[in-house]
């Protein structure tokens, strides 16, 4: 019997001592919601925000071999990215550009500028980089008019060795992302 106890203690200890951590991250700005706003000419929204399916989840994504991904069980995004990045990049813009990018749509109809963004790739590398592929167009809401249509692809290296080092990558080329958007406008 008392062997048995023994198993029973060595096996709940060797199973607890290899539980992984749960380790969640947000996607904030730092941006200070407190800017100087130049004399606003045009009322501009974030509208769609589309985020490819692949990231769409909570684990973060890394590129294993080419074409094929794989998302992380213990290192997660605190919440869903479509929803994260539709404020972090307003904010971001609205830094940039000096003027506020609502994100939301109440009083969609008083827009004159929106935005619509796509998502197509964000996700760390086997290479030990992150990669963003976004595509966006600006349309006249009062001309129903495209006004331009912009895409963008960056790389960054990581700057340490992790899944920590692969969220400041990716909020660095999303800071990226929001200065080139806010240049279209």
């Amino acid at each position: 019997m008392k062997f048995l106890v023994f198993i029973a203690v060595l096996l709940v200890t060797a199973c607890s001592s290899s539980i992984p951590t749960l380790n969640q991250y947000l996607l904030r700005s730092d941006s200070s919601n407190q800017f100087a706003v130049e004399k606003q000419t045009k009322v501009v929204g974030l509208g769609a925000v589309v985020v490819a399916p692949y990231i769409d989840g909570l684990g973060l994504v890394l590129e294993t071999s080419a074409g094929e991904v794989r998302p992380a069980r213990d290192h997660q995004w605190a919440e869903p990215l479509r929803d994260s990045l539709r404020a972090f990049i307003a904010q971001e813009m609205s830094a940039k550009a000096g003027q506020i990018i609502r994100s939301n749509n109440s009083g969609e109809g008083d827009w004159q500028r929106r935005i619509d963004l796509r998502i197509d790739q964000l996700h760390g590398t086997a290479n030990g980089e992150a990669r963003l592929v976004a595509y966006w167009v600006v349309i006249d809401t009062d001309e129903r008019t495209v006004i331009s249509e912009n895409g963008f692809s960056e790389i960054a290296a990581l700057s340490a060795d992790g899944y920590g080092a692969l969220v400041v990558a990716e909020k660095a080329l999303l800071q990226n992302l929001a200065i080139a958007m806010a240049a279209t406008l």
